[in-house]
């Protein structure tokens, strides 16, 4: 009677503790959505806590000071789609028209449509990637880049041998 009481009570707290771990996981459960899929169903995405992928379009980032911030609203657009975003704070280096965005914030409903009240930028400026991709000599189907040519070919000195040295023993 004592061990079968003494496992119902365990197996009620372990599957208490497993509810609370899954609601509280469920509760503050942050989704990454581009722009397109938020817009198709907005009021699904309200009030939670978002992610929305896209690209800022051309001529739509309007800064201004207001107090001792910057704010900054913007139009972020995927596939044709577009969503207004505000952000107080410092914005990325990248940020800048067509730059990839990703808005971390909360989708909340507006007169002219769904906001996303952005608590954090994070700005990737494809150019200068594909950029520096240009640059980089190429390396042949099979081979490591540096492995094809010793440090004589790539007009370096070759590094001095390491003397080796006796080993000691102790008895």
């Amino acid at each position: 009677m004592v061990s079968a009481t003494k496992v119902l009570l365990s197996v009620a707290v372990v599957g208490g503790g497993a509810g609370m771990l899954v609601y509280s996981s469920l509760a503050e459960a942050e989704y990454f959505k581009h722009v397109n899929e938020v817009t198709m169903d907005a009021d699904h995405w309200l009030d939670k806590s978002l992610r929305i992928h896209g690209f800022v379009e051309p001529g739509s980032i309007d800064e201004r000071i207001e107090g001792q911030a910057t704010v900054r609203t913007f139009i972020l657009e995927y596939q044709g789609e577009r969503i207004k975003v505000t952000h107080t704070g410092p914005k990325p280096d990248t940020f800048r028209d067509l730059a990839e965005v990703v808005a971390k914030g909360k989708l909340v409903a507006a007169s002219d449509g769904p906001v996303l009240e952005a608590s954090e930028l994070t700005a990737k400026c494809p150019s200068k990637y594909e950029e520096n991709k240009r640059k980089r000599p190429m390396t042949p189907p099979g081979a490591s880049a540096g492995a094809s040519a010793g440090p004589a070919a790539r007009g370096q000195q070759a590094p001095a041998p390491i003397p080796a040295t006796p080993a000691s023993s102790s008895r």
